[in-house]
């Protein structure tokens, strides 16, 4: 399960990204890497228009759920 952090929600309205996009991108998309990412962070990624819409994920725990769970932590866009 992935749950959306303030921060990516923000991402996501900004950069027009559905969740129907999000969800493809998490499923189908390549993995991502760059400098920024810090240590069991994980990206996913796809080329949409000529641009590179990627997504981060953080393990971790929802005490609410009472499992564990992917945090998205956020999501951007780059030039090719």
């Amino acid at each position: 399960m992935c749950i959306l952090s303030k921060d990516a929600l923000k991402d996501m309205i900004n950069l027009d990204v559905s969740p129907d996009l999000l969800e493809t991108i998490i499923n189908e998309g390549k993995d991502y890497t760059d400098d920024k990412m810090s240590m069991g962070e994980v990206g996913r990624s796809i080329k949409k228009r000529g641009n590179i819409i990627f997504v981060k994920l953080v393990p971790s725990y929802s005490y609410s759920l009472d499992e564990n769970i992917w945090l998205i932590k956020h999501i951007g866009k780059r030039g090719k």
